[in-house]
């Protein structure tokens, strides 16, 4: 008998463990769905943005975009490599709406229409990226959305000061 209640107890603790990362896993796959569409759209907005924009200060914006994203999307990639959570490289098919929609803005609201993007795209990143580093699995995905947090404190404090002149 004691050895029956042994036997279901381990097999209790094994299966809630499993059970644990699993859904541990499912929560990292995810956040790197999601954090490396927004990430890739950020860089493929600001491209538009330095290809047909005309203001000086989205301008400059989307040149630190670019420059702070790709360097981001190194550090997630090479974050989710380590734990084995795949991490996408190409847009879905939304995103490349998104991009396409920026591509045909009238030339005239085309920065305005970047930065109006910017502005939602880094609240939903900023929200996402506090979740995880706080309540997302222990691994390195969570360390890097940690030290990136502070980087999009700064884009979205900035494109708010873009947005409300």
């Amino acid at each position: 008998m004691k050895w029956l209640l042994s036997s279901i107890a381990l097999l209790t603790l094994v299966t809630t463990n499993t059970f644990a990362e699993d859904a541990g896993r499912a929560k990292s796959i995810d956040f790197a769905a999601k954090v490396s569409m927004a990430n890739m759209f950020e860089i493929e907005a600001a491209k538009v943005e330095l290809a047909k924009g005309k203001a000086d200060d989205a301008r400059q914006f989307a040149r630190d975009m670019l420059k702070d994203h790709e360097k981001a999307a190194l550090l997630l990639i090479e974050a989710a490599k380590e734990d084995g959570i795949p991490f996408p490289t190409s847009l879905d098919a939304e995103h490349q709406q998104k991009v396409k929609a920026l591509q045909d803005s009238d030339p005239a609201n085309l920065d305005q229409a970047y930065l109006s993007t910017q502005l939602t795209v880094h609240q939903d990143a900023l929200t996402l990226f506090e979740s995880f580093s706080k309540s997302g699995p222990d691994g390195q995905l969570r360390n890097v959305a940690g030290k990136i947090v502070p980087d999009l404190h700064m884009h979205l404090t900035r494109v708010e000061g873009l947005t409300s002149k």
